[in-house]
């Protein structure tokens, strides 16, 4: 059966690559309109959508129906959160979690932005969120992840706000036994921290 979709959930090369196959292939490449600029600009040899959304759009196929949603930047500015209403089922990919970090630095991520995005998937009626890596995961991973992400933004902001370098800052961040049990927490804990020390010193006010 021929794909007669493929929705890119956010301009970042490992979640595009092969889009251009499905393409040349017939099938309708959809994203926000967001993911534009960054395929045309950085001449990304991925597929350029050919149908693009800003706030909501809606597919349906085969008697079934799909929302896209743009929520507000988060992993990315092109974020879309695919929702399948019947299905009770959501693909929020590399914002959503599953007791596993963040990946890296956060890479070119808005810190409210990914806490409202959070929020909204919390609100929906789903009882199974793909994530995009590792296992699917359930709105209580969320719950954690949001709490984990807030705490992590307040001590960031508190020392930076006391003088802190980011020499003495990362190696005074503290985290939950919870925490240091997600997949890959060694390996990401000091950048996630610095991910959110470049958000904090960016957006400081009075600055």
């Amino acid at each position: 059966m021929p794909v007669k979709y493929n929705v890119l959930t956010h301009a970042h090369a490992d979640h595009m690559a092969g889009s251009q196959v499905f393409q040349k292939a017939g099938a309708t490449i959809v994203a926000n309109k967001r993911a534009i600029k960054p395929i045309v600009g950085e001449k990304m040899p991925y597929a350029v959508p050919d149908r693009v959304f800003d706030e909501e759009m809606t597919i349906t196929l085969g008697g079934e129906t799909v929302e896209l949603h743009r929520v507000n930047p988060s992993h990315s500015e092109s974020m879309t959160m695919v929702l399948f209403p019947r299905q009770k089922a959501l693909q929020c990919t590399d914002v959503c979690q599953n007791k596993t970090m963040p990946y890296n630095d956060f890479l070119d991520f808005y810190y409210p932005g990914w806490i409202d995005t959070l929020d909204w998937v919390l609100e929906q009626d789903v009882d199974v969120i793909d994530i995009g890596h590792y296992t699917p995961a359930t709105k209580a991973e969320q719950a954690a992840l949001r709490t984990y992400m807030i705490d992590l933004h307040q001590q960031v902001l508190d020392l930076t706000r006391q003088g802190q370098t980011w020499d003495q800052l990362y190696r005074n961040v503290k985290f939950s036994p919870e925490v240091q049990e997600w997949t890959n927490f060694s390996n990401m804990k000091t950048l996630n921290t610095l991910g959110m020390h470049c958000w904090v010193t960016n957006h400081r006010r009075g600055r």
